[in-house]
């Protein structure tokens, strides 16, 4: 990397949106203090935070007494009803918490140390970094090994008092113990005597905890723990062996709303006064709500990231100083590879070489990230007959985040995150894999306000995939396009061979919109038909607009024809139906008013070799649908009536597929693992669809290619 870029930090980075994880590292804490005053064989409370680089996590302990002083009473004393002794009790123990001191513990400097005798032995380790990290706080040298051992002996309450002296504290005062890069200990292995289980296997951070545990005894005194690790797996032994409960500190990526706040509060000291880093990027012609959005959809929200980006973009404008920033500039500056080496170079190591194993199970978390599938906590996933791993521990693992979401029941729930700055260094690991590289650059173009929603998006965005590998793959033998030639004379006429491999595309929706001459719509007016089909589609590209309640078919697409001037836009409108109701002829009606009529009107008439045909694809028909088709797959031509009130327009088609023909396109495992997961909810977390049907899923898409 260029040494201009050694200069890691171009601005005062102010911490935001944390208020949550300040509540629950508070309410830990205050828990721990209760416990000890009740009953001195207490289960200690330790918050904890497993996370990748980039989290924020360093950054959320350093700050957290600033942060608890910033959020006053709330920090611990909500909206919920309590007694006013409670309450008292509360502001007792924060304001103890406003005098606490944080000592910060840097457990990669963890190494044997001296005397002989004591050489292997993890406590005595942690000991001595534990006051050596006061020795050094306070500005005193590094203190002699041999010294301490004779002093402390292994006895946490003389450490504790040392402790305390080194940094000038009074016994009742609060010291909180950070613990960070607690991920060396998977390291450590021939460094330390840990205990042996029967099976002769050990547990370094079962040592660890048991350590902290006998720590926790000492009043008032509490810790941290920080730092990459297999968080699960960790959470559940501390529970199990060491008698502690370790809590979750989620740290989710942060949001636009954050991001921008941060940008307006955050300074830099490389300009001159000091100006808010939003005023030296943006311009009025490029306001801050643009550049905040543009470093969500580069980042993901990923705190680690996001700070990396920022200083890039200082640096540009500082040696730079006429640069205006713009969304194209923005693009062109970011991804440049000194742009993206400088900013993930913390994981280029681990995104480098990813095994067999882990390259099998990223098209599943592509697929879980790409359909934003929610897990829970323990949900588990099986690498072999004898071996199961936490999808909680795996994200971390594959160098991926994890999004906390609280849903309506107040179930905490996971979403696999994977910043667009992460995709280009995997594709290079995934070169000859092209299901995998179709999904990463669909995650790619995936827009940053683009959430699947609603329960036909998973089902939608299947159907865009399986018709995208039809076409690039399979168009001769595909079964589907034999049966769409058999309906339809016009696509029968289509070149339904991609000559190039693309990614599906996400474009504006189509909705009923006011046009304004000073802002850009977010949507497409109805209106716009004869727009959308000369300037928005392409041909050999699969589009899927934004929104799920567009006024629009849920996938569009353009083909030429095989010999002739003709071409095709197709619509397909994928129907979920997971329940006993299937689609209704009205339903059906309502799809061909708000596609063939006006794409007719606006376009066809005037465009005489064009052609345009909708796909009803549901999953379920209504018994009068089903029964009225013969339980056959159908099409409408130009003067057929449907339902006896949509008359089909010249040069247009209305095919509506059975249901065993769509239950052949998607598969019957699949689809009937979908209906059982979306028959309760539109946003089913992985455990109702199945990590087993995502995966299905994966075996599926993989045998198109």
């Amino acid at each position: 990397m260029s040494s201009v870029f050694q200069r890691q930090d171009m601005y005062d980075t102010v911490v935001v949106d944390r208020e949550q994880d300040v509540v629950l590292t508070t309410g830990q804490l205050y828990v721990l203090q209760v416990r000890r005053e009740v009953d001195r064989s207490f289960k200690p409370v330790i918050p904890f935070a497993p996370h990748l680089f980039g989290s924020g996590k360093t950054r959320f302990v350093k700050s957290y007494l600033e942060l608890v002083k910033s959020m006053g009473e709330r920090a611990l004393i909500g909206p919920e009803n309590i007694s006013d002794c409670e309450k008292d009790r509360r502001r007792s123990f924060l304001d103890k918490l406003h005098e606490a001191v944080l000592l910060y513990v840097d457990l990669t400097e963890l190494k044997p140390t001296n005397p002989i005798e004591e050489k292997r032995n993890l406590e005595w380790a942690v000991h001595y970094l534990l006051f050596k990290s006061a020795c050094l706080k306070s500005g005193q040298g590094e203190p002699d090994p041999d010294e301490c051992f004779k002093v402390f002996k292994l006895r946490t309450d003389v450490l504790i008092k040392k402790i305390r002296e080194v940094l000038n504290m009074r016994t009742d005062q609060f010291l909180l113990v950070a613990f960070d890069e607690v991920g060396v200990l998977d390291e450590s292995y021939g460094d330390f005597d840990f205990e042996t289980t029967q099976d002769e296997k050990v547990f370094p951070y079962n040592d660890f905890v048991g350590i902290i545990h006998g720590l926790c005894k000492e009043d008032n005194v509490f810790f941290f723990v920080v730092g990459k690790s297999e968080g699960l797996n960790i959470h559940n032994n501390a529970i199990s062996v060491s008698r502690v409960e370790l809590t979750f500190i989620p740290l989710s990526p942060l949001e636009k709303h954050s991001i921008i706040e941060h940008l307006e509060k955050s300074s830099s000291f490389m300009f001159t006064g000091c100006p808010k880093v939003s005023q030296i990027l943006c311009h009025q012609h490029f306001s801050t709500n643009e550049l905040a959005e543009l470093l969500l959809e580069l980042t993901g929200g990923v705190p680690g990231l996001l700070v990396k980006a920022i200083n890039y973009l200082l640096h540009c404008k500082l040696s730079q100083d006429h640069l205006l920033l713009s969304k194209e500039g923005f693009w062109m500056i970011m991804n440049d590879s000194i742009a993206t080496n400088y900013c993930v170079d913390p994981l280029l190591p681990r995104l480098s070489s990813l095994s067999k194993t882990r390259q099998r199970l990223l098209k599943m978390l592509t697929l879980l990230a790409l359909y934003h599938i929610r897990f829970e906590l323990d949900e588990l996933v099986h690498l072999s007959s004898t071996f199961d791993v936490f999808l909680f521990d795996l994200v971390t693992d594959m160098c991926f985040y994890r999004r906390l979401i609280v849903d309506e029941n107040h179930q905490e729930l996971y979403e696999v995150l994977i910043p667009k700055l992460l995709i280009g260094y995997i594709e290079q690991n995934v070169r000859n894999d092209r299901l995998e590289w179709l999904l990463l650059q669909t995650l790619k173009s995936q827009p940053v306000e683009f959430f699947y929603e609603s329960k036909c998006r998973v089902f939608e965005g299947l159907v865009a995939t399986m018709f995208y590998l039809h076409f690039c793959y399979h168009p001769t033998d595909s079964l589907m396009f034999s049966i769409l030639g058999q309906l339809s004379s016009v696509w029968k006429e289509m070149n339904v061979k991609f000559s190039s491999e693309s990614t599906a595309y996400y474009m504006k929706s189509i909705h009923y919109t006011r046009s304004t001459s000073e802002v850009e719509r977010d949507t497409f007016d109805i209106n716009d038909w004869k727009k959308i089909v000369e300037e928005m589609l392409e041909f050999e590209k699969i589009y899927i607009p934004f929104e799920p309640t567009s006024h629009s078919p849920d996938i569009l697409f353009k083909l030429h024809g095989r010999t002739s001037e003709q071409n095709l836009i197709v619509g397909i409108a994928c129907k979920g139906r997971w329940s006993l109701n299937g689609i209704r002829w009205n339903e059906i009606v309502d799809e061909a008013c708000k596609f063939l009529q006006p794409v007719h009107d606006q376009v066809v008439t005037v465009h005489p070799t064009l052609h345009c045909l909708l796909i009803i694809m549901s999953t379920k028909l209504s018994t009068s649908v089903a029964t009225d088709l013969n339980h056959s797959s159908h099409c409408y031509s130009f003067g057929d009536r449907v339902a006896g009130v949509f008359t089909i327009p010249l040069n247009c088609e209305l095919i509506i597929l059975s249901e065993s023909d769509v239950e052949n396109f998607i598969g019957k495992d699949i689809l009937s693992s979908l209906r059982s997961a979306f028959k309760s909810t539109d946003n089913p977390h992985s455990r109702s669809i199945g990590i087993s049907t995502v995966q299905e899923m994966v075996l599926s898409l993989s045998k198109n290619i």
